[in-house]
This record gives structure tokens, C-alpha cells and sequence, in this order.
């Protein structure tokens, strides 16, 4: 028996030691990074050999920031601010990771503003470089009106947006999650549209720093895969994902479960992704005069190899 139990060991001893390679994942503190907490939480990374290190950020931008100055390797992240950082060289983005169905943005207005046109000369305040910044300016456009027919104001995050909108330092804004709630119940504001009015395509990106997908592309597709389990999860199971998502980012569990209504999680590089990339980049040009294109932004071959049937981009 003793013989026995030294064999045992001894083939314990010869079996290799499984060595993951360590990501660092940059998220923000709502839910544009659930398909990562959902990952982690379930195993899916364990099961790619990923050791997931994931860190929370105020917002998105900050996250999409933190692949630039290689505080993070792989990052997720709105469209706007995605594709506004794309010229620099230093990030790729590898897939749409979900696309945003209308009503996740609602403009708040006070009372006094009962239509597109009363917003000429009032203050509107924008999340700076993020969706919501385009966003904004859609709408206005949309409706015949142009930034320099208002007062932007810039801020950093939406509890500052919340609290300009109650005081009265701004007279509208589009929040979302529970900023709804927050600036309206003081029976001052009220929601006069949501985004829907601003006739966007949005989506949600993955992006690694060119370098660490470069030096790493087996772990990038693996981090693909293990994402790809983690929105089929979410898509099953909404009510167990919020719970996860809830307790990993410390945002409440109603308005997470609530927020995972308006996106469509699913990897995915097709033409629904390209329209709103391109319109996006368009915007970006023109505004920061430098030409950004989904050819030269995306690439499409991590997640090709990852799931082949997610990349549907017409010839």
C-alpha cells in the first residue's frame, strides 16, 4: 500500500503545472463590464487558463485611459470614447461585446423646457468624452440646433451631473442608471425624450493595448471565448448576472438587473457594429481632425479565432 501511495505521488508530481497568463481587465463601476465579472465569477477564465486582474474605474473612459498608460492590458468600453482614442496606435479593439438598445440615456430637462427648440441659450451639461458626449450632440443636431447654439458644460462623472441639474447650475442633461431617478424627484426636472432621438447605433468594445495582444494573442483569443460564455450567461440568466455584477461593482442590484435590459450581450464584429463605428468616427474626425476608420481601428482576427461565427462583416 505504502508503494502504492508513493506511486500516486509520484504521478502527481510528474504532471505539469498549468501556468495562466495573468490579464489586467479595466472596467467601470456600472455594467459595461459584466460580461468580465461574470467570467471571472463562473469560472470561464479559470477554464482559458486567464488569470483575470481586474480593476474598477469611475467610468469607461477611464478604464479605455488606462490601456494607453499601461495600467491595464484589456479594457471595455463605450463607442465614443473607443474610437477616440483609436489614432494614437495604442489600443485594439477586438470585438463589439453588446449593443445598446434605446432608452439607457434620458434627457432631463426642467420644467420649463418643453421642447427641442426651448433648449437655445440654456446650459447642458455632458459626461466629457464619453457616449454621452455624442449623444448630446446628435440630439441637438437632430433637431436643428448646434453646440454654439447652447452652453456645454463638461463634467466627470453623473453624480456631478445629478447635482448640477438640482442646483441649477445646468438646465438639462441625458443621465442614466439610477441619475434618473436622482434629478427628477425633486419635481423641478422631468425626462422630456431618451436617446432614441439621437438616431445612434451604440455599442460596447473590447480593446487590448496593441503591445499585450501583440506579445500575447493566444490569451487574447482565450479572454474572447471565456466572454463569449459569460454573454450567453447573462442572456439565460439576467437575474443570477445582476447578482454577480451587483455585489462585484457595488452598484444596486435593481438598477443593475434593470440596465442589463437595455444591451444585447453578444461578441460580435458585423455590419450593425460597423454603422456605428463609422458614424462615430465620422464624428471624430471632423471634430478632432483626424481620420479614424473601422479598417484601421478594428481588428477582426482574435475574435475570427475565438468565435468564428461572431464575425459577419459583409465582403
Amino acid at each position: 500500500m505504502f508503494g502504492g501511495l508513493l506511486a500516486a505521488c509520484g504521478f502527481l508530481a510528474a504532471q505539469p503545472v498549468f501556468a495562466e497568463t495573468a490579464v489586467r481587465f479595466g472596467v467601470d463601476a456600472y455594467t459595461t463590464g459584466s460580461q468580465i465579472w461574470v467570467a471571472e465569477d463562473k469560472g470561464y477564465f479559470d477554464e482559458e487558463g486567464i488569470d483575470a486582474q481586474i480593476t474598477t474605474f469611475a467610468t469607461g473612459v477611464e478604464a479605455i485611459d488606462a490601456l494607453l498608460v499601461g495600467r491595464a492590458d484589456m479594457s471595455v468600453g463605450l463607442d465614443f470614447p473607443m474610437v477616440s482614442r483609436i489614432q494614437g496606435g495604442k489600443l485594439k479593439v477586438l470585438a463589439g461585446i453588446f449593443h445598446s438598445t434605446p432608452g439607457f440615456h434620458k434627457l432631463v430637462v426642467s420644467n420649463d423646457i418643453q421642447e427641442p427648440a426651448d433648449l437655445k441659450g440654456k446650459k447642458i451639461g455632458i459626461a466629457t468624452g464619453t457616449a454621452e458626449h455624442l449623444i448630446t450632440f446628435k440630439y441637438l443636431e437632430e433637431n436643428g440646433l448646434s453646440p454654439d447654439d447652447v452652453e456645454i458644460v463638461g463634467f466627470t462623472s453623473l453624480m456631478e451631473i445629478v447635482a448640477s441639474l438640482r442646483s441649477g447650475r445646468i438646465d438639462a442633461s441625458f443621465v442614466w442608471a439610477d441619475g434618473t431617478e436622482k434629478s427628477t424627484s425633486d419635481g423641478e426636472h422631468y425626462v422630456l425624450t431618451d436617446d432614441s432621438a439621437a438616431k445612434l447605433k451604440g455599442s460596447a468594445y473590447i480593446a487590448a493595448a496593441s503591445g499585450f495582444a501583440e506579445e500575447n494573442p493566444e490569451a487574447v483569443v482565450s479572454v474572447l471565448r471565456a466572454l463569449d460564455k459569460a454573454s450567453s450567461f447573462i442572456s439565460e440568466s439576467p437575474d443570477e448576472a445582476a447578482d454577480i455584477i451587483a455585489s462585484k461593482t457595488r452598484a444596486p442590484r435593481d438598477t443593475v438587473r434593470n440596465l442589463l435590459d437595455y444591451n444585447a450581450f453578444s461578441l460580435a464584429l458585423g455590419d450593425y457594429e460597423k454603422a456605428g463605428f463609422d458614424a462615430v468616427s465620422e464624428f471624430v474626425s471632423r471634430s478632432q481632425s483626424a481620420e479614424v476608420t473601422f479598417e484601421t481601428g478594428v481588428d477582426a482576427s482574435f475574435l475570427t479565432e475565438a468565435v468564428p461565427s461572431a464575425v459577419t462583416l459583409a465582403e
